[in-house]
């Protein structure tokens, strides 16, 4: 069971939406990859995509022991389900992914697992 790790998120979307992309672009910089940045501004309220997003990384954060940062992963989604890369450690861990809004608050649920090749 040590190869299985579980995170869970919970944000609230107001955190984002009171602090607009145009004013505080270098914040969002910080957190999100220029793909997760575009993929959310496509959206009437990219502040619920900008919160799912950042519970997912700190979801992912909490399944793994492995200290990264929030732009060492690369959230996407793929057929409107998310996925989750890890710029380093990429071939070290795989993830199952749940996320959801319900109104003003967005939760990830991530489970890791440490690949066997990597395991010893």
């Amino acid at each position: 069971m040590s190869n299985i790790g579980i995170g869970i998120d919970i944000v609230d979307v107001e955190q984002f939406s009171h602090m607009p992309f145009k004013t505080k672009s270098k914040f969002y910089k910080k957190i999100f990859n220029p793909s997760e940045i575009r993929y959310c501004l496509r959206y009437k309220n990219p502040y619920e995509r900008f919160a799912g997003k950042f519970a997912i990384k700190e979801a992912v954060k909490k399944s793994i022991p492995d200290k990264i940062t929030p732009l060492d992963i690369e959230t996407q989604h793929i057929k409107s389900k998310p996925h989750v890369k890890l710029k380093k450690l990429h071939a070290k861990y795989s993830f199952v992914v749940s996320m959801s809004h319900e109104k003003n608050l967005a939760v990830a649920v991530v489970i890791s697992k440490l690949n066997r090749q990597d395991a010893h």
